[in-house]
């Protein structure tokens, strides 16, 4: 049986409130490797491909984020954080953090370098899955996605080939902020799982 890895955030984290996954509906055909994390970065999506890569996965999904995300050693952990998930709720820090963290995105932050870094990040690891010769699509997922603001430019161009015609991201539900985006329609997941058996098969 297909060892399939994910590697992404939120989109690609089964959320029990809302039944089966997508994620859920490809272990039926194969055997998957979920490494995707809520709010995680590109860095850190970059950090699980690395790992599909060294387990020799048969195939790999990849699902970019946003840009607006940043993370830390936190802990002995690597904790994501962002302007939109600075809260007790959803990260380790204390109010004192969570204010410098808000601090330094209203002072500090600069979108336009945020932009250039994680194109950097993510176009480093499609090639290394091009390289290790390891099937794989990808989709930018959050990534200067238009529906939150984001350009209409086209990145990746140079792997095309790779690009999935599944984004994740064209299916959030923004009116169910809580704080993460997810996916709620199950006909959705059905459709995304689908669409990934057959390219994987």
């Amino acid at each position: 049986m297909k060892r399939v890895y994910i590697c992404g955030d939120s989109f690609c984290v089964p959320d029990p409130e809302y039944g089966p996954c997508w994620v859920d509906l490809l272990g039926v055909e194969f055997q998957t490797v979920n490494q995707a994390t809520v709010s995680a970065t590109n860095l850190m999506i970059a950090m699980q491909v690395d790992g599909a890569i060294e387990d020799q996965a048969d195939f790999v999904i990849v699902q970019g984020t946003s840009c607006t995300r940043s993370q830390t050693r936190y802990q002995d952990q690597i904790v994501p954080y962002s302007f939109l998930t600075a809260s007790t709720a959803t990260t380790p820090f204390d109010q004192r953090k969570l204010e410098l963290i808000k601090h330094y995105y209203t002072e500090f932050f600069d979108l336009d370098i945020a932009i250039y870094q994680n194109q950097c990040v993510i176009e480093n690891t499609l090639q290394k899955l091009v390289d290790s010769k390891i099937p794989f699509l990808f989709d930018q997922g959050g990534f200067e996605h238009p529906k939150f603001g984001g350009s209409t430019k086209q990145y990746f161009s140079k792997f095309n080939q790779y690009r999935s015609q599944v984004n994740l991201w064209d299916h959030g539900n923004t009116a169910l902020y809580r704080p993460y985006y997810h996916i709620t329609d199950t006909a959705i997941h059905q459709q995304v799982a689908n669409y990934y058996i057959k390219e994987i098969q």
